[in-house]
């Protein structure tokens, strides 16, 4: 890599870019190396034109993250009883959200938060923040103005003045606020801070937390993903896609099929239960059965083989006992989960944050993307079967139906 550090002791930490075809290695960036709060080492890309600007960065940074340290270290307890008893504030949780941070927009996204989001939320426990509390903050930064300040030029263009004028928020100002609300709560989910978003971008005033629309892919990218060189090198998360795709099913729920689940004659695959419903079996076409019955053949799969089985254990197995030991258990899913999101983020995710689940495409896009085109050709009653929805209104909530149906009623 075309880094190099600086040699005295009190540089340690930086690091300058330079372009390596460079011939005098001119160094065009500076990078600091800190550990987060977790200890784990980062590297991040700073705004310093030069050492002793870059050393500045790397002070408050590491000067933030001990103040973050210290306060869950000597509130520990505090915290996590707050947490036990649904005490935490929005503030409280922005913090800790703000510190793990590394990503070049991260400290323009804390000024958004602190500057809009914070005077109406900020102070409210995250537990009591439901969906009027959003629609409170969205009707708030509607009629909220920002001042700018306009030049007005004079005739003779030597005194020009400066004058100060309140203007509103746009729309799609507005918009990015809520959706970075979103994301951090997004991220409180993935910490186990709280169990569900109550923000929801479109319809905020009537929808409930499982109604959030999702990221669909179009024909085109369908086919783009299909034919992705990475994808096609690893022939297992290909046909884990596919089968996600063409099941319907959750990939939870596909990470468990086993070859005896697989009925050829019937072209049917059972699911298993998932979310306290009961198993049932998915209809699935030619295209997936060849993929099916050329992997069992491959891999030597019989009756209770998982069809995704550790791979990398049975590699590394010494006996054929212990490979066929192998088979009977199924793979872990958050290592696919990695492995894909490492596919999709450079084609389909630039830009996105990562806790932005409304826009990324994820494993779980392959059951919407799904869901949605039989709904398109046969209707909401044949996309609830397809998904195993137990209520027509989680269809329409999941496919995000009704903004379907207001199209419908503009086009007539």
């Amino acid at each position: 890599m075309p880094f190099r550090r600086l040699r005295a002791k009190k540089y340690s930490g930086i690091s300058e870019y330079f372009k390596e075809k460079d011939p005098d290695k001119k160094t065009i960036a500076f990078y600091i190396d800190y550990r987060d709060i977790e200890g784990k080492r980062k590297k991040l890309k700073t705004d310093a034109k030069n050492k002793d600007e870059a050393l500045a960065t790397l002070r408050t940074k590491n000067s933030e993250v001990a103040k973050v340290k210290e306060l869950i270290e000597k509130g520990e307890a505090k915290l996590e009883q707050k947490i036990l008893n649904k005490a935490l504030t929005l503030d409280e949780l922005a913090q800790i959200f703000h510190a793990q941070r590394t990503n070049i927009q991260a400290k323009t996204d804390e000024r958004k938060y602190h500057n809009h989001i914070s005077p109406i939320l900020g102070k409210l426990k995250i537990a009591k923040i439901d969906i009027p509390q959003i629609k409170k903050l969205k009707d708030y930064l509607d009629e909220k103005g920002q001042i700018r300040h306009k030049i007005i030029k004079t005739l003779d263009n030597k005194k020009n003045k400066t004058i100060q004028e309140k203007v509103k928020l746009s729309a799609n100002t507005v918009k990015d606020i809520i959706e970075y609300l979103r994301v951090i709560f997004n991220w409180a989910i993935e910490e186990n801070y709280i169990e569900k978003n109550p923000v929801i971008v479109k319809k905020i005033a009537n929808q409930t937390e499982d109604s959030e629309p999702g990221r669909v892919l179009t024909d085109d990218e369908l086919e783009t993903l299909w034919n992705l060189p990475a994808l096609a090198m690893n022939d297992r998360l290909y046909l884990f896609l596919k089968t996600c795709y063409f099941t319907g099913a959750r990939p939870a729920g596909v990470i468990d099929i086993q070859v005896k689940h697989i009925n050829f004659t019937t072209k049917k695959i059972k699911i298993r239960a998932m979310k306290k419903g009961k198993s049932y079996e998915a209809s699935i076409g030619d295209e997936l059965l060849d993929l099916l019955k050329d992997w069992i053949i491959k891999h030597q799969l019989i009756h209770d083989n998982f069809i995704f089985y550790p791979i990398q254990s049975y590699m590394r197995a010494n006996t054929k006992a212990e490979q066929e030991a192998c088979k009977n258990k199924p793979a872990n899913y958050a290592g696919y989960q990695r492995l894909l999101r490492q596919i999709f983020d450079p084609v389909f995710n630039i830009g996105i944050d990562s806790y932005d689940r409304m826009y990324r495409v994820t494993v779980y896009t392959m059951r919407r993307t799904a869901g949605t085109k039989i709904y398109k050709s046969y209707g909401i009653v044949h996309a609830k079967k397809f998904l195993n929805h137990t209520d027509i209104k989680t269809t329409m909530h999941y496919l995000n139906v009704e903004d379907d149906t207001e199209v419908m009623v503009d086009v007539l």
